[in-house]
């Protein structure tokens, strides 16, 4: 049976521009920013590299397409993107479900109108819109942009999306033939209006320093390079766990059985990556579960840092503990995940 690896990755986020940046952020550890949010803005993201997307696709590029390019970019900068040609691809993006350009349009032409105005917005209305608010964009454009052909699998499962594209990678891996390697593409935007506007009626945004709980929502992007040889790796995948669990909130008991399934199988991790986005209920009810089951591990939380990216943060967290110095070779480390209404999961790791 072969093992899997981690050998390379490339990364876009909004407090690392790539992974030198990424690298620095870890490093110096400042913690992620308390702002204002706005529900109808959207962040403004130029591709670092805009010869890269041909010219008839850079009308339906959309938000996470360009983040998720730009980490292909980064990645471009330290590799050859041509073997990846025939890589199987698993993309764990936010798709983009609301455009607010035309609306804004309208509501900027006449202030005191907008009623009457209203009826433009199929007038305004621009049909590349469709194209662009497709699920499957970033897949389409990275894969043309590698010249991949093979059948790419887009997921989503909420908040634990990243680690269902580890899961899918490792059993590729492991038991088939996947001498190309396996992509992940992850992207995410917690700014998003239906990202701000569900976790605001939960009272769970921290928006400054007062508040006790409550995610720092963010954006990002990171391409995940996996493949059987062990030559040059970053990390050893050696198992994803995932449970099946469709809530809206885990108890520590949910942790529990996680936990004791994982050390029955694995035994004790090195360290811990705790899921902990900020919800201070949610992570008394992880925290507790792993005094319990893993008493001597370390525990250490990248979310104080790099902020809560939804879709992206397992991927993420993965790649804040690939730049950690402080982490030796040799490291068993574990991550936890949880996706709402999905479940909860750990992935183990042995850093090269």
């Amino acid at each position: 049976m072969r093992k899997a690896y981690i050998k390379n990755f490339g990364v876009y986020h909004k407090y690392a521009k790539d992974s030198s940046a990424l690298f620095d952020l870890v490093a110096t550890r400042p913690l992620a920013i308390n702002v204002p949010v706005e529900h109808y803005t959207i962040p403004k993201i130029d591709i670092v590299d805009l010869e890269i997307v041909k010219r008839e696709d850079r009308a339906v590029l959309n938000t996470i397409s360009k983040i998720s390019i730009n980490a292909l970019v980064d990645l471009r900068h330290k590799t050859s993107l041509v073997p990846f040609s025939n890589s199987v691809l698993y993309s764990a993006c936010d798709s983009e479900e609301h455009s607010f350009d035309t609306f804004r349009e309208i509501a900027h032409k006449d202030v005191g109108c907008f009623w009457e105005n209203l009826s433009d917005f199929n007038k305004l209305s621009n049909p590349l819109e469709m194209l662009r608010l497709l699920p499957t964009n970033p897949l389409y454009h990275i894969s043309k942009i590698l010249l991949n052909h093979e059948e790419g699998i887009p997921l989503r499962t909420a908040s634990l999306s990243g680690m269902n594209a580890l899961e899918m990678a490792h059993s590729d891996i492991v038991h088939h033939n996947t001498d190309q390697g396996v992509l992940i593409i992850s992207s995410a935007n917690m700014l998003s209006f239906d990202s701000l506007t569900m976790f605001s009626k939960f009272g769970e945004i921290r928006e400054n320093g007062t508040s006790e709980s409550g995610i720092v929502p963010t954006w990002g992007g990171a391409i995940l390079h996996l493949d059987h040889n062990e030559h040059d790796a970053l990390a050893e995948l050696v198992s994803v766990n995932i449970h099946y669990v469709p809530k809206a909130k885990y108890t520590q008991e949910d942790w529990l059985e996680l936990f004791a399934e994982q050390k029955r199988q694995h035994g004790s991790p090195d360290i811990i990556i705790s899921y902990d986005n900020g919800i201070t209920a949610q992570k008394t009810a992880e925290y507790d579960a792993i005094e319990r089951v893993f008493p001597t591990a370390k525990i250490i939380n990248y979310k104080v840092i790099t902020g809560y990216t939804g879709k992206l943060n397992n991927i993420l967290d993965i790649l804040c503990c690939l730049n950690d110095q402080t982490i030796l070779t040799g490291t068993r480390v574990l991550f936890n995940g949880a996706g709402i209404n999905y479940g909860l999961g750990c992935v183990l790791l042995i850093k090269k």
